[in-house]
């Protein structure tokens, strides 16, 4: 009955299902279900999978193995992985037939009742989870493929009652399977990257940027790098994975290049690539690969390919490259077969020309004049230009500062629980862990197995429930990539095949993973947030009601979530009328100024008078500690844009229910951050406010003074002016994006960075420049207080799209159709815009209209000084200060032009 509910030609079926099928009505079975799920299109593509996997198996039946008694051996594992082939080319079939080409997407799917009740149990969880206070925090160190995991299941199935919270150094996460296809040039960088933050948004966790220094275990405190607070954790859980250079080898040469830590090595492989491209054909340019195990041979592989296919493309020589691997065993892929050595040896020195060095151990490198060198035990010297250093890493040196058992390389010892020996509440998992009953080589498949079992453990030592032993496989399918797509080769036990068709698989097997932590996280947030949709009230009749409910869901937080300046003006318009306010002769600029700051003379100070702002907002981060400092800025930047001096502050913070310690934490790192930019501005925080919500929100009221004269207002613009904006624009879009996981991660970064760099320095700036007017642009938008701006000052305005600084990724959010809750209700001043229609229909323009959280300052300055001011604002930390119009007359109104 359910298969009625959809078309059958989309049917999409999967082969383990067939499999399952087959179990109870024998193999004919298969064929009979997919007749009568997929119809005939899906059966022919079966039976043609099955010829297809049939004839490679035949191709493979003459590799007997070292010998004749592993031949059934071998052809076990050849089954296993044409297995895994057929699943790929059925899946390949499928999607032509659906028309899906990219990794990750949308499957149309049956609508069964049990899809539905699990959609509705999913609803459930997840309004569960925000509705419980937080009781408990699970905090993870590191974003390694065994985290990442973690993540992901947090997302599908979130605890309630537990805050989870991720310490990661960096926000790009690399996949180690796919960093020599990458080096070989068949990926792109962001195609082998786990997006931290975008994880961490799918998974509703508090990401903190920043690298684990230390424990302390007494107080379940981890400590932080750049003077941020402590996180304190319930249960902790560490993957970071190893450190650089081991064996005692101590090395500063720049020319070296670690492959581990992997988070940094394609930054590092960009500028080896570069320097090889310039290099002087003349002279030789020698590579040393250090390393003979199968990260150092892969690696060898795909610069070989890659160097020289850059080189073709500039029809430059590339005999002046040599490469050289170095190995200290006796051979190369020690844990692989004789016939995959013997196989991987033939290819780098007869088919590629790499020189391969056994029994050749490097004690150290030295720089001379005659240029750097690697010195063997033996006293060998070998010069090169670049080192790429592929040996088995070290483990952090914090850890041991820990007290945590540790083994003799000091990696942490854990048990079968992946649960640390001597503290119960910590865990690790991947490379700096080493399982004291089962150890295993530092391999990225050990890290992505061990994830499931880590989720389970964590999950239920936080209920406090038996833990599950884990004892991770012995071997594994090797699928090692020779730098060309027509050659992989298939490792496992016995088995050595060399095929063509191997790099699909390969391919398939890693874009798939990747896909689950990376495309596909967009669309799964974008159902998961539609499962969660507000239930229709049947007072909601009309469609302003039902698009109020659609979009409840997705409201943005920052300035995005401000009241829209339509609805403010028309509020302040009734108040007026009702004569309910109250007029003081002090008050200088007060509610008939369109100024964010309110001027009121100071009697006992002739000519200086007090500002008085307020701002509040709810987050739209989830570190407290960066909300903090982005919140504080944002309300200093009133003072800031009138040239005042900030004197006291007073906040109001909102901090979500939970236990007291939890709660403590949460307020102490809110502050804390608000206290450091507090400082930077010389503004003491005299009191404040506090209550619980929902929500984490924080605003402060700032009081500062100026010289009456010297104030930078809205109304001061003059004809001839050249405009400034001292920063990009583009948050409102970029976190509005970062709600939904379309955003990058090292976007949302840069922009944050941004937001947390204070106004101060630029508004002294202004007004040694000359300028008499400014303002800064937070809700209503670049164009909305533009307009404030020239209504006061009785001018008009030509504004320079191609000027104008946006930040980066922000446009690319635009062409994704993605805005800020508030940027419809500050787009209706585009009406009284003089814009071409050609630029209208820009992205650049919507950019114009967009809300700025903690954004820069735009000010009129004379013409004279424009050069000059820019200049000083780059010099003083404002990139992408800029010049990006003139002021003109009235009557011109405000012209945008490209």
């Amino acid at each position: 009955r359910d298969f009625q509910m959809a078309d059958l030609r989309k049917v999409h079926i999967d082969l383990e299902n067939c499999r399952n099928a087959a179990a109870l009505v024998g193999l004919g079975g298969v064929a009979t279900v997919i007749l009568l799920a997929g119809g005939p299109q899906r059966l022919w593509d079966y039976l043609k999978v099955q010829v297809e996997c049939a004839g490679l198996h035949l191709r493979a039946l003459g590799n007997t193995g070292s010998s004749l008694f592993r031949w059934p051996e071998t052809q076990y594992h050849v089954w296993t992985l044409l297995s895994l082939e057929a699943k790929h080319r059925l899946e390949n079939y499928s999607n032509k037939r659906l028309g899906i080409t990219t990794y990750g997407a949308g499957v149309p799917h049956v609508d069964t009742a049990n899809a539905r009740r699990t959609q509705e149990n999913a609803k459930k969880m997840m309004m569960e989870a925000e509705r419980q206070p937080i009781l408990k925090q699970l905090v993870l160190i590191g974003g390694g493929h065994t985290h990442a995991f973690v993540l992901k299941m947090f997302a599908m199935k979130p605890i309630p009652g537990v805050r989870l919270v991720l310490i990661t150094r960096d926000v790009m996460t690399p996949y180690s399977g796919m960093l020599p296809g990458h080096v070989a040039g068949e990926y792109t960088r962001d195609e082998c990257h786990i997006d931290l933050v975008k994880l961490g948004e799918f998974a509703g966790a508090t990401l903190v940027h920043g690298e684990a220094t230390g424990i302390d275990r007494r107080k379940k405190i981890v400590t932080i790098s750049g003077g941020q607070p402590g996180i304190p954790y319930d249960v902790l859980s560490i993957d970071i994975g190893c450190t650089p250079m081991s064996g005692g080898l101590e090395v500063k040469v720049s020319s070296i290049t670690p492959v581990k830590p992997i988070d940094g090595f394609a930054a590092r492989w960009d500028r080896l690539l570069g320097r090889v491209m310039t290099s002087d054909s003349s002279r030789p340019f020698r590579i040393v690969v250090v390393g003979g195990g199968a990260g150092g041979v892969e690696l060898a592989c795909a610069m070989h390919q890659r160097i020289h296919k850059e080189l073709d493309k500039l029809k430059k020589s590339s005999q002046h490259v040599k490469l050289t691997l170095a190995t200290r065993g006796s051979c190369i892929l020690s844990s692989h077969n004789k016939n995959v050595q013997k196989t991987f040896h033939s290819l780098l020195t007869k088919e590629r020309g790499i020189d391969v060095l056994f029994n050749t151990e490097i004690v150290s490198a030295e720089e001379g004049k005659d240029g750097t060198k690697l010195v063997t035990k033996d006293g060998l010297k070998l010069s090169f230009e670049e080192c790429i250093w592929c040996t088995t890493a070290g483990a952090a040196t914090w850890l041991r500062e820990t007290g945590l058992d540790l083994d003799r390389r000091g990696f942490i010892q854990t048990n079968d629980f992946l649960q640390s020996i001597n503290d119960p509440d910590i865990f690790a998992a991947g490379d700096c862990a080493s399982m004291k009953n089962h150890p295993r080589p530092k391999a990225g498949v050990f890290a992505v197995r061990a994830g499931p079992p880590l989720n389970a453990n964590l999950r239920r030592r936080l209920a406090d429930q038996e833990l599950l032993a884990y004892e991770p496989q012995v071997s594994f399918l090797g699928l090692i990539g020779t730098g060309d797509p027509k050659r992989c080769i298939a490792s496992k036990g016995t088995l050595c095949m060399d095929s063509d068709w191997l790099w699909g698989l390969k391919d398939w097997i890693d874009r798939k993973w990747m896909a689950d932590y990376t495309t596909a996280l967009a669309d799964k947030k974008k159902k998961m947030m539609e499962g969660m949709t507000l239930d229709i009230p049947t007072v909601a009749t009309g469609a302003e009601a039902l698009a109020i409910l659609k979009e409840s869901q997705m409201r943005c937080g920052g300035c995005g979530s401000k009241v829209g300046g339509s609805i403010l003006s028309k509020v302040m318009k009734r108040i007026r009328h009702s004569g309910l306010l109250l007029n003081r002769e002090e008050v200088v600029v007060g509610l008939d100024a369109p100024d964010d700051c309110a001027l009121v003379s100071l009697p006992t100070k002739p000519g200086m008078v007090m500002v008085h702002t307020v701002d509040f907002f709810k987050s739209f981060i989830s570190d407290p500690y960066v909300f903090g400092m982005v919140a504080a800025n944002h309300a200093l930047s009133d003072c800031h844009a009138m040239g005042a001096e900030t004197v006291s502050a007073l906040a109001v913070a909102v901090v979500p229910y939970s236990t007291p310690s939890i709660m403590e934490d949460t307020l102490y790192r809110m502050m804390a951050g608000a206290c450091v930019v507090l400082g930077e501005s010389n503004c003491a925080l005299v009191g404040g406010h506090t209550c619980e919500g929902a929500e984490m929100a924080l605003g402060f009221s700032v009081n500062g003074v100026v010289d009456r004269k010297k104030a930078m207002t809205k109304g001061g613009m003059k004809e001839g002016d050249v405009l400034i904006l001292t920063k990009p624009l583009g948050t409102g879009t970029l976190f509005a994006a970062n709600m939904r996981c379309e955003a990058f991660g090292r976007d949302i970064k840069a922009a944050l960075d941004n937001m947390c760099k204070s106004n101060k320095a630029a508004g002294e700036i202004l007004i040694l420049m000359g300028s008499q007017a400014a303002t800064d642009v937070t809700g209503f938008g670049l164009l909305g207080h533009l307009h404030e701006m020239t209504e006061a000052s009785k001018v008009g305005a030509a504004l320079s799209l191609s000027s104008t600084p946006f930040l980066d990724g922000a446009e690319d959010c635009i062409r994704k159709g993605i805005f800020s809750s508030l940027h419809d209700d500050n787009h209706k001043i585009s009406k009284s815009l003089f814009v071409d229609d050609a630029v209208r229909k820009m992205n650049k323009f919507a950019l114009l209209f967009d809300p700025q959280t903690a954004g820069g300052l735009l000010a009129s300055v004379p013409k004279a000084k424009a050069e000059s001011c820019i200049k000083a604002l780059k010099n003083a930390g404002y990139p992408k200060a800029a010049a990006i119009g003139t002021i003109t007359a009235r009557a011109g109104g405000i012209r945008v032009g490209v």
